[in-house]
């Protein structure tokens, strides 16, 4: 497995839902790599724009495959096309095995008009998850 994370800084933050726990996004990040996972941080600032449209356009691929909501995540209600992809709000693009495009995508809105699960949210479930397996010992979430 490898997490990607493309964002823009702390100044370029905006104060959203999907932001939600961000600073404690980035100690579980920490705490993932240290358990062995392959973690990438891409700074948006330096990366051409023509590259994290691309990017985007791969998060979409994902998000159609598995019926999530990104469109308003990293946009607005009438302007989608990743306006604010990994720059006012973070991306986490997860990939498993060697492929071109990710497994899975956060934040995002669930099928329907379920929750917004933040990439907080996945990395807390993700961490317990390699918690449960290096010891056996099922935890229960709060």
């Amino acid at each position: 497995m490898k997490l990607v994370l493309y964002w823009a800084g702390k100044e370029r933050l905006f104060d959203l839902p999907p932001n939600k726990g961000f600073e404690e996004a980035l100690k579980l990040l920490s705490l993932l790599q240290e358990k062995g996972i392959s973690v990438e941080i891409i700074n948006t600032n330096k990366l051409p724009e023509e590259k994290l449209q691309i990017t985007y356009e791969k998060a979409c691929k994902v998000a159609i495959w598995k019926h999530i909501g990104i469109r308003r995540v990293f946009g607005t209600k009438r302007r989608g096309g990743g306006l604010f992809f990994g720059k006012e709000v973070p991306a986490l693009l997860v990939y498993e095995g060697e492929g071109e495009y990710p497994s899975d995508v956060y934040p995002h809105r669930e099928p329907g008009k379920g929750p917004l699960i933040t990439i907080r949210d996945f990395l807390k479930k993700k961490l317990l998850r390699e918690s449960e397996l290096a010891t056996g010992i099922e935890i229960k979430e709060e």
